[in-house]
């Protein structure tokens, strides 16, 4: 590692140590993620040697943001580079030549991934022991794209999540070793309160590309898709309340989002991957309002999907992550 490596790891361990110090000052929900909503942002901007050949020229500032200024999954097109680095990608599989990927997630900490509590453990695999972080395209080597593999040391599910139904899917899997953030990979801010101004989100993922085709997409998807109120999105789901996954019907701790024209969509494989707003501060920030759960059919007209309210948890999340 060079001078320059060493000193970067050296600022974030400062901060993740200094400020999880005074977190217990903080009392209010979503302080916390606020705070480190801000520092986090700091890693967007790193030093660079000069191009100038001159002893003593110093270093250059460069941004690393890789958010497209409109933000154009079933109906998404292909995310650049950098322009989710928080993205997590969920494995499943003993053997690290045989990993199955099949769940997405969120990084929130220099540890922590926040994802769906469904996704603790595949059915055919078992249970979840893989993130990737920093991919762009699993099959594509010479994509401008660094990814690093991690494995999964623990794993908190929500206590009140029990199937089959689909309340309370939320769960944080916290990673072997920690994090080094760049330009490739840092966390992403939480959504503390339960009302925001956006009309759309983007949801992101590597999951199937249509509801009747059952490979998934290999290159990181983006898709814009519009917030459904509850009160709406119990009309699209009026013969399904009462059933397994919502007994209860759509609770204030789940929000919608979708095109109710059809044609866009997350879809088998999106699961746990964040629904998300840009901030217009801090810089280059997103803000997860959402954690992919479930839906009808990926992409029909009047099917939205149904996620988990991050802001619904942002005192279980705090618990965990920055205690």
């Amino acid at each position: 590692m060079n001078v320059q490596g060493f000193l970067y790891m050296l600022h974030i361990l400062f901060i993740v140590i200094g400020y999880s110090c005074i977190t217990e000052v903080l009392s209010a929900d979503g302080d916390v993620s606020k705070m480190m909503c801000e520092k986090y942002s700091e890693a967007v901007i790193q030093e660079e040697d000069s191009p100038v050949l001159t002893p003593g020229a110093g270093k250059n500032k460069v941004s690393t943001c890789g958010i497209v200024e409109v933000p154009l999954v079933v109906g998404g097109v292909k995310a650049g580079p950098r322009e989710f680095p928080h993205m997590a990608i969920i494995g499943y599989g003993a053997l690290e030549t045989d990993i199955s990927w099949m769940c997405g997630g969120t990084l929130v900490s220099d540890e922590w991934v926040l994802t769906a509590a469904h996704c603790g453990k595949s059915r055919e695999k078992g249970p979840a022991k893989w993130v990737r972080l920093g991919e762009l395209n699993l099959e594509d080597s010479d994509d401008d794209a660094q990814p690093q593999d991690f494995t999964i040391s623990e794993m908190i599910l929500h206590p009140d999540y029990k199937l089959p139904a689909r309340y309370h899917d939320i769960a944080l899997f916290k990673l072997s070793t920690k994090v080094v953030f760049s330009g490739y990979i840092r966390p992403a801010c939480l959504q503390a309160e339960e009302h925001f101004k956006d009309t759309t989100g983007i949801a992101i993922g590597y999951g199937r590309m249509d509801y009747a085709n059952d490979a998934q997409s290999k290159h990181l998807l983006k898709v814009t898709l519009n917030f459904v109120t509850n009160t709406d999105c119990v009309k699209y789901y009026k013969n399904d309340i009462g059933g397994r996954q919502i007994p209860e019907g759509i609770r204030d701790e789940q929000l919608c989002s979708g095109v109710l024209e059809g044609g866009k969509d997350t879809c088998q494989g999106d699961s746990g991957g964040p629904l998300q707003v840009v901030l217009e501060e801090p810089y280059c920030m997103y803000s997860v309002v959402g954690v992919t759960s479930f839906g009808k059919f990926c992409g029909f007209k009047n099917s939205p999907a149904i996620y988990t309210r991050v802001s619904s948890y942002i005192q279980w999340i705090e618990s965990i992550v920055w205690k």
